[in-house]
């Protein structure tokens, strides 16, 4: 399986392989720019072809709209080529892969938001609790964070807009700590249209026509 995380400012891929020691790659330049090249050393590494993989796992957001279009387009354009042949597509969210970053470093907290910026003046927001693989995203206004008794943690290669009186905890994100771990799996569902995560509702606004500014001025 080939995992594509480019959520974040730091893109990660990584080859998990049953009978062999998970595999990993990072960079500190934007995906558009490196993603395909981490893929390529990571898959030559390995004596690989993309029409060798049977399945891809890809970070769906929230995060980088850029990065992770920028590994869909990947996908589909594999896809489309036929480069992949009978592949398998998975999903996975950012804050659940931040949110075991949290417990695994902080195994005393039974309870914690984590979150990232959703411009307007609002949150990406996951809540971890007694359930390790709960997955339910929502988005909160910052003024409701702000309220919350919780320990409230955020991820430093998260781009952050809203101004908050919160006390958000910002640490570095580092998915392959969990790409390696076996219960990485358990996070992944089919989306086999490679279709990436979308927490609030698509909003048009109504365009009315005006006349031009030049057009108003009289002579």
């Amino acid at each position: 399986m080939l995992v594509l995380d480019t959520a974040s400012r730091r893109p990660c891929v990584a080859l998990i392989e049953k009978t062999k020691p998970v595999s990993t790659r990072h960079s500190d330049d934007e995906a558009s720019l490196s993603l395909f090249p981490l893929i390529k050393s990571l898959l030559e590494e390995r004596s690989l072809k993309l029409s060798d993989l049977r399945a891809i796992a890809f970070c769906e957001g929230p995060g980088s709209m850029l990065g992770i279009r920028t590994a869909i387009m990947g996908i589909r354009t594999w896809i489309g080529t036929e480069q992949l042949i009978d592949c398998n597509l998975f999903s996975f969210n950012s804050l659940q892969i931040g949110k075991l970053i949290i417990s695994s470093g902080k195994p005393d907290r039974a309870s914690f938001l984590v979150v990232t910026d959703a411009r307007r003046q609002s949150w990406n927001c996951l809540q971890a609790g007694s359930d390790s693989n709960a997955s339910e995203i929502e988005v909160i206004e910052n003024e409701t964070l702000e309220k919350s008794d919780l320990p409230i943690y955020s991820f430093d290669e998260f781009p952050s807009w809203t101004r908050s009186a919160a006390n958000i905890v910002r640490l570095p994100y580092r998915p392959e700590s969990i790409f390696r771990s076996p219960g990485f799996p358990s996070l992944l569902k089919p989306n086999p249209n490679s279709e990436p995560l979308n927490t609030r509702a698509i909003e048009f606004a109504k365009w009315i026509p005006q006349a031009r500014t030049s057009d108003r001025i009289e002579s």
